[in-house]
């Protein structure tokens, strides 16, 4: 086989070296990284255009016309599958990635295998139709007179080179630096060719005749895809960016590298933060202010900015398989929610003081008026009139003394920096048991053996108890009442029943006695006890409900889930 030398083929061969060299990078970086419709579809499109160089060399090279016939033939396999690649990569590159189905990304390379396959078979001539060989600047060159089909196959390339080109171009005009200048050098290396190839068709001056440098120019999209590659990280981190966060959001978004530079912002970051200086290739703990907070868990953190205003700020990592690429830090108006935080803290400040006041002061008040009505009941001689009324004084001032206790409770059964520990049911029913009994010495108190039951609460558990078994109590219709409490646990749950023989409660009031300022005609209580053991049973994930109890009574069934199961939820 016979060769010729030509400097000619230099630029050629150059191309189809680097674009060899930028398919392994893409190839390597895919099984690295996982794969990825940008960087899979530049890989086979630097695959393409290096073998349609190399081909195209070599058949430049040959002097055999048989030889150089079949080279021409085959750098179209190249060629061909270059053009639909290219406009998969420009839809991927933009995060068109709905438009990437597979079927519709098949049906783009219909035309080149029809192409194809028509080209090496050439039935009635569709292909080309005659060859001959010339000789130019003392060079053997192969000249083919093109067929319909396979100027119908020029035409569809440069219909999806033109496609691509747009997309992209379109795509530059929303990006900042080095996104930009990214994009920029993809349009720059497809325009040269594009240009070169436009002249070489219409055999326009100074490209008419002559050796064909359509794929010598594939030289200067080898140069800046590299370029791309390697400078401004073309297959890193922007479309990853905003297939993460969304190109569009209404929040801001703040792109980092993988040093935390910023490398990217969209428009809506700048009045979020109320700055207007440059951002782009600050660090980022620079240009977002309070950057650190993010870095624990989670990493969001609210920030004061300028003009009274607060944003969140989230930093949400990007990776490939399980590579980090960098960060996208997202910036979101909070301000009517901070602004109701801070009244509710502030709430709280203003209700736990006035906790204080009531349990310290007013207690301690009463505490004393209960201490003197005593004294004066015990030591002095009363009218029947005078005695009755002193009495029912210190009903209503003990009353008032459990108000303030159950106050209390109440304010730190809603609180939700009360700490929970591992605590034993049965332990806090029989010490409960014991505190009313004390109370109360006419009722008689039966526990059953208990299981060993661990829930995950506080010391306000003992409070569901001792209310429950007060209520008892105190709406007897009997001067000697009997409670009686027993439980049972099974893998989940532990159950506590607290049955009394007291007259009982409706089905119409079962529902209504857990509510708030709930009581019965008559009743003594204050009508917030049994509130305040719904709300603390709710609050340690449990239910308390009332059934009747045989012969006569009712029954206060509290269940609640066993620490094992609340640690696994």
């Amino acid at each position: 086989m016979n060769w010729q030398h030509t400097a000619y083929a230099y630029p050629m061969v150059f191309a189809a070296v680097v674009a060899a060299v930028l398919s392994a990078y893409a190839v390597r970086f895919v099984r690295r990284r996982g794969r990825n419709p940008t960087v899979v579809s530049f890989a086979v499109l630097t695959a393409a255009v290096s073998f349609w160089t190399a081909t195209t060399a070599v058949k430049l090279l040959l002097v055999d016309p048989g030889a150089k016939l079949f080279a021409y033939k085959l750098l179209h396999v190249g060629a061909m599958t270059a053009a639909p690649t290219f406009f998969v990569f420009a839809l991927a590159y933009t995060g068109r990635r709905e438009l990437l189905d597979r079927y519709v990304v098949a049906s783009l390379y219909v035309v080149p295998a029809v192409f194809l396959v028509v080209l090496f078979t050439n039935p009635l001539e569709l292909g080309y139709t005659g060859w001959q060989l010339s000789t130019v600047d003392g060079v053997t060159t192969l000249s083919v007179t093109d067929g319909p089909v396979s100027v119908f196959g020029l035409v569809y390339g440069f219909v999806l080179l033109f496609l691509g080109l747009g997309v992209i171009g379109q795509y530059a005009l929303e990006l900042d630096r080095p996104y930009r200048t990214q994009a920029t050098l993809l349009l720059v290396g497809m325009v040269v060719p594009s240009v070169v190839a436009a002249l070489e068709l219409t055999d326009t001056a100074p490209l008419a005749g002559g050796v064909n440098l359509i794929p010598a120019s594939l030289a200067v999209p080898s140069v800046t895809f590299g370029n791309a590659v390697y400078r401004y990280r073309l297959l890193d981190i922007l479309p990853l960016a905003y297939a993460t966060a969304g190109a569009h959001s209404a929040d801001g978004l703040v792109v980092l590298d993988a040093d935390e530079v910023v490398v990217h912002v969209n428009d809506h970051v700048r009045p979020l933060l109320g700055t207007d200086g440059p951002l782009l290739g600050r660090p980022a703990s620079e240009a977002v202010p309070n950057y650190g907070d993010l870095a624990g868990d989670p990493p969001t953190c609210d920030v004061l900015v300028e003009g009274g205003r607060y944003v969140e700020l989230t930093r949400i990592p990007l990776d490939r398989a399980g590579d980090p690429l960098g960060w996208v830090v997202s910036v979101r108006d909070v301000t009517p929610r901070k602004r109701y935080e801070l009244a509710l803290e502030s709430r709280n400040d203003e209700l736990e003081v006035l906790n204080r006041i009531v349990r310290h002061d007013i207690r301690n008040d009463m505490q004393l008026v209960t201490a003197y009505i005593d004294i004066v009941l015990e030591h002095e001689p009363l009218s029947d009139e005078a005695r009755s009324q002193l009495e029912t004084a210190l009903r209503r001032a003990l009353n008032t003394v459990d108000l303030t206790d159950v106050l209390g409770q109440l304010m730190r059964a809603t609180n939700d920096d009360e700490r929970r520990r591992a605590l034993d049911v049965g332990d806090a029913v029989r010490e409960a048991v014991e505190d009313v009994r004390e109370g109360y010495p006419n009722a008689a108190f039966t526990v059953d053996d208990l299981p060993p039951a661990t829930v995950f609460a506080n010391d306000l558990l003992d409070s569901v108890f001792v209310n429950v078994l007060k209520n008892a109590v105190v709406h007897s219709d009997r001067d000697h009442p009997s409670i009686s409490v027993s439980g049972a646990a099974d893998g989940e749950r532990v159950t506590v029943r607290i049955a009394d023989d007291g007259p009982g409660i409706s089905d119409e009031r079962k529902s209504v006695v857990f509510g708030k300022g709930a009581k019965g005609l008559e009743s003594p209580g204050t009508g917030t006890g049994l509130y305040l053991v719904e709300t603390i049973v709710t609050n340690f994930g449990g239910t308390v409900h009332i059934e009747d109890n045989e012969p006569r009574g009712s029954v206060f069934v509290i269940e609640l889930p066993l620490a094992a199961v609340e640690a696994a939820d």
